[in-house]
């Protein structure tokens, strides 16, 4: 189950870093161009990938 969860998470992780990147011209996603989403959206997408990647661990570690 934490092989499922754990590579949820870290496919959710990396579709947010592909989703918040921005275009060819340099302009971000409308929904990061607000202040407050330089303070929040990193923290986010980072604690996806480190509970991601420790729930798999986890999970191969306790077979």
């Amino acid at each position: 189950m934490n092989i499922l969860i754990g590579a949820a998470m870290l496919a959710v992780g990396g579709i947010l870093i592909f989703i918040g990147r921005p275009n060819r011209t340099g302009e971000h996603p409308k929904f990061l161009r607000f202040e407050a989403a330089l303070v929040l959206y990193p923290p986010i997408v980072l604690s996806f990938i480190g509970l991601g990647a420790a729930a798999l661990i986890s999970s191969l570690l306790t077979r």
